[in-house]
């Protein structure tokens, strides 16, 4: 009946813990609402009403609403306003009147609320639908992981991708802020995008390496296999296309971009637990080195050695790493949990 679907469509939804009243008395609203109460049932929910038992009362009215939906929350002004409408409705009508009335009443009050909380939902479920899948790699972490359609991903620390639940249909596209490491399955039907704050990448189905840190001026890709696609977000860019072993390195402050030939042990270094510097001041170097072991360096800019480190190292600790730029620069420093000091 349609007053029966409206009028549960607006009760609140409660976990079935609180509510322990008998069946009997659970009943009795959804049998006043349906027509079908009897006369002894109707006179006791009269005396609910007029004895002034609107806890119980309300706690029925809950109870209906769980029965038939579990969707949405009734404000307490709605639900005081079906409790004012009941009290009146039973105080000044007989039994089978109140029946007919009780009905039309329902619909009225119920079916404009019903609409809006419908509408509310399909909304607030296609927003859901549309809420992003983001993974992070924090500061001294890396993660690794697999797209839905088996993209093998490499995320160096520091960095965040995301994609929406719709990745696999027509365009599977994904949001990098920071580096990562991309293994494309093949698919030439659905093109594979990654957008980023300077640029867009587009390939079929290759491997290749992107670093676009927010906090660096430089933002670079890399091709190991197959052939990709750049696009600037300036509008009035051309495309880039990359050939194996070419890097396509931009500067943000000059906007300019060019295309140079690299080394794929260098680029991918990082994927394979290595820390490379290369001809690097000892600010970028302690900078790489906060996001690689997830630390703070302190030190004074003003003091900092002007030159050019260059070195790889595998599987080291900050302590030996610290020690190895202590011995290089002459330096001192002491560490306190994850911070520091350069003194």
């Amino acid at each position: 009946m349609l007053h029966n679907i409206t009028f549960c469509v607006l009760l609140y939804k409660q976990t079935e813990s609180m509510f322990n009243m008998k069946e009997q008395e659970k009943n009795i609203l959804e049998k006043y609402i349906q027509g079908s109460i009897n006369e002894l049932e109707y006179n006791e929910l009269k005396q609910i009403v007029i004895t002034g038992e609107d806890k119980k009362l309300l706690e029925m009215i809950d109870t209906c609403y769980h029965k038939d939906t579990n969707i949405y929350t009734i404000s307490s002004f709605t639900k005081e306003t079906l409790r004012n409408e009941i009290w009146q409705q039973i105080k000044k009508a007989n039994y089978r009147k109140r029946i007919q009335k009780f009905a039309a009443l329902a619909a009225t009050i119920l079916l404009p609320i019903f609409i809006f909380s419908t509408t509310y939902f399909y909304f607030q479920a296609d927003k859901y639908k549309q809420k992003p899948n983001i993974i992070t790699s924090n500061n001294g972490q890396k993660a690794e992981f697999t797209l839905p359609d088996g993209t093998s991903v490499h995320l160096n620390s520091g960095s965040k991708l995301s994609y929406n639940s719709e990745y696999n249909g027509n365009v599977r596209e994904v949001t990098l802020e920071g580096e990562a490491f991309f293994d494309v399955i093949p698919n030439k039907d659905k093109p594979f995008i990654v957008k980023t704050s300077v640029f867009n990448i587009e390939v079929l189905g290759t491997s290749f390496n992107v670093s676009i840190y927010n906090d660096e001026n430089i933002a670079e890709t890399t091709l190991i296999e197959g052939k990709v696609k750049l696009t600037l977000n300036d509008a009035q860019s051309q495309p880039i296309y990359l050939t194996p072993s070419q890097k396509f390195v931009y500067s943000k402050s000059n906007k300019k971009g060019n295309i140079y030939l690299t080394d794929e042990e260098y680029e991918l270094a990082w994927k394979n637990g290595i820390l490379i510097f290369k001809a690097e001041s000892l600010e970028e170097v302690f900078h790489k080195m906060e996001r690689w072991y997830g630390v703070t360096i302190h030190y004074d800019k003003n003091n900092i050695i002007n030159d050019q480190f260059t070195g790889k190292f595998k599987a080291l600790t900050i302590q030996e790493m610290m020690n190895i730029l202590r011995m290089h620069y002459n330096l001192k420093y002491k560490i306190e949990n994850n911070n520091i000091y350069i003194i």
